[in-house]
């Protein structure tokens, strides 16, 4: 089954809540998203999304699509997809990471065995990262570090648990609920949890610098900022 979240954030045009939906090149990104899934021909997904977007969604998508509506944050829309399936394998993909690479969805796939309970793209972390104590900043080794992306593969009874029992302290104390992460749930409870190479295209678009990145990788808009003194990294 494959899950595709819609989280609503502050709109990046003035008539748009869900950034999944904005206009990339003449396409939506959730569309985009639909398309490489289509292309390796993985069921239709659930589509997960907060009240105010659902009819939008529901407007835009293929009437073929179950577009379920929560009210709360990821860890509600995850309990709400488990009540709808009853499959065992659970393919869990961010809408706004629309540009996601099939060969990372293909990699994410094919990386779960008899010993793995999950599996989760990462890449490398290359911005400068300090720990903050009271002495001072202090530098933290980021070969050490990964970002998380999409998709996110858990076995069926790893997820169930993980949102029953993941607490606020797998996602961050100070984070509250909404920035639950089922894959930090898994890995405090024991979660055996295997990480594939992810992508540079798998970033989230959320707000104007991402859709203007998400247009530079596609070849709709053109890299200018070495013209405002910005210095172009190889």
């Amino acid at each position: 089954m494959v899950l595709a979240l819609a989280p609503t954030a502050p709109g990046i045009s003035r008539d748009t809540a869900t950034p999944c939906l904005e206009l990339l090149g003449g396409s939506r990104l959730i569309d985009r998203l639909l398309g490489t899934l289509g292309d390796l021909d993985l069921p239709a997904p659930l589509v997960v999304t907060h009240r105010e977007a659902t009819p939008q969604l529901r407007g835009v998508l293929d009437r073929s699509l179950s577009v379920l509506c929560v009210d709360g944050g990821r860890r509600e829309a995850l309990r709400t997809a488990l009540a709808h399936t009853r499959e065992e394998l659970l393919l869990v993909h961010d809408a706004e990471r629309a540009l996601t690479p099939s060969s990372v969805i293909t990699e994410t796939l094919s990386a779960l065995d008899d010993e793995t309970d999950a599996v989760v793209p990462v890449i490398a972390l290359t911005d400068s990262v300090k720990e903050v104590r009271p002495e001072g900043l202090r530098n933290i080794d980021r070969s050490t570090l990964a970002g998380m992306q999409s998709p996110r593969l858990l076995r069926r009874a790893v997820l169930e648990h993980a949102v029953a029992q993941g607490s606020s302290e797998a996602a961050g104390a100070a984070a509250g609920p909404e920035r639950f992460d089922e894959v930090l749930a898994a890995l405090e409870q024991g979660g055996r949890v295997r990480t594939v190479p992810g992508s540079h295209a798998g970033f989230a678009v959320l707000d104007r610098l991402s859709l203007w990145q998400a247009q530079i990788s596609l070849g709709f808009a053109r890299d200018t900022s070495h013209r405002h003194g910005i210095s172009r990294r190889a």
